[in-house]
This record gives C-alpha cells, structure tokens and sequence, in this order.
C-alpha cells in the first residue's frame, strides 16, 4: 500500500482538524432531520441532495489539496490497481447473485438489467464520490486509524445509509469496506462506482427478482 500522506506532513495540522470536526459534527447534527423530513416529500430530499453535492463540487479543491494532498502514484498506475482489485471483488459477487437467482428461480430480464446499470451508474459515482472523497477523506483527517480500519468505519456509515432493508444494508456494509479501501489505495472514484452499479442491479435482478427499469418506467409513466 502506498503512503497515506497530507500536502505537507503525515500529521494533519490542529486547524484542518478542527475544520473537519466542524463540518462532521454539522452533519451529524443535520442527518437526523432531513430522515425524518426526507421520506415526507420529494422535494425536499432532492433539494438536499443537490444541496449538498453542490457544497462537496465547491470544496472540491480543498478536498484534493488540503484534505487528501497529491496521490503516490501515477493516475493510471492507480486506476489500473483499483479495476484490478474491484474485479476481484465484483465478478465472483456477480456470479454468485445470478447463481442464487438461477436457484430461486427468478427470471433476469438481461436487457433490462444492463440498461438499469447504465441508469445506476451515475447515482453509484454521486454516492461514492460523496463517500470516499468527501467522508472518507475527511475521517482520515479526523480519525488517526490504520487504512483498513477506517475502511471499515466509512463501510458501516455506507451500510447504515440503506436501512431499512436489512439484506442490503448488509450487502453495501461489507462492500463499502473493500470500496472504501481501494479509495484509501488508488485514489480513483470511477471503477468504485462501477462495482457499485454492477454488485447493485445484479442484486436486485437476481437476488430479489425486482426489475429496477420496470418500476423506474412506472414511476415515470405515473408521474405523466
């Protein structure tokens, strides 16, 4: 693994710290309100959620600079290491959902599939981009932990954002360590949510027999 390091030194400075402790604590405070509002309207959760994307694109230098500072490695050296590593970790996952379906009996509709993870895939790379860079970044300042257990701080956070159902609270826990990870590594967002669309749609399509496009379609169709 390469060396976790700040702009400056190893050892982030006590302002940058108390700058994250800040922010943290802010949305920790906010978190509860906006679930007990969010489920009320629509609006007011894509409201947040654009909110909040907008704060993390206007503090996104900050973040690469200050929070996370210059990567290891070589952008493609590192985008290599994390698809290889995520591959890994996603096909055999792959393989085992569309066996577990196989067994159930669930009928995957495979051109709904791929057309829901071509879907998926943007809201996978907002979820892990304000994962990873934004949360995980700022643990790292916060939290003076080794690689693999702040990846397992940030997976359980990722985890506990998917209750009420259970099963893929667990599923995105246990992935969201091995993503966290790979972030901690490789710097890269990209192939994370890559793994995150794939491992997502396969579940529902093969785990839970739910066809994501159907009811996407449905939702739209209702909302005409």
């Amino acid at each position: 693994m390469g060396k976790f390091r700040f702009v400056t030194d190893d050892t982030p400075p006590a302002s940058l710290r108390k700058r994250v402790a800040l922010e943290l604590a802010t949305l920790v405070l906010l978190t509860p309100v906006f679930l007990y509002f969010a489920p009320r309207g629509m609006g007011l959760y894509s409201g947040v959620a654009l909110l909040f994307l907008a704060y993390v694109a206007l503090t996104a230098k900050y973040t690469r600079d200050r929070i996370w500072g210059p990567p290891a490695a070589p952008r493609a050296d590192r985008l290599r290491s994390s698809m290889l590593t995520l591959s890994a970790l996603t096909i055999p996952a792959v393989a085992v959902f569309f066996a577990w379906g196989m067994w159930e009996g669930n009928q995957v509709a495979l051109g709904n599939l791929a057309l829901a993870m071509g879907l998926y895939l943007p809201w996978a790379l907002l979820q892990q981009t304000i994962f990873q860079f934004y949360f995980l970044g700022r643990l790292r300042v916060l939290l003076p932990l080794s690689p693999v257990v702040l990846a397992a701080v940030n997976g359980v956070a990722f985890g506990l954002v998917h209750l009420p159902y259970v099963p893929l609270m667990l599923l995105a826990m246990v992935a969201g360590v091995f993503w966290s990870y790979s972030y901690l590594r490789d710097r890269v967002v990209l192939p994370i949510a890559i793994s995150h669309a794939l491992l997502g749609t396969t579940f529902y399509y093969a785990v839970v027999g739910r066809d994501l496009l159907g009811d996407w379609l449905a939702i739209m169709n209702a909302a005409v």
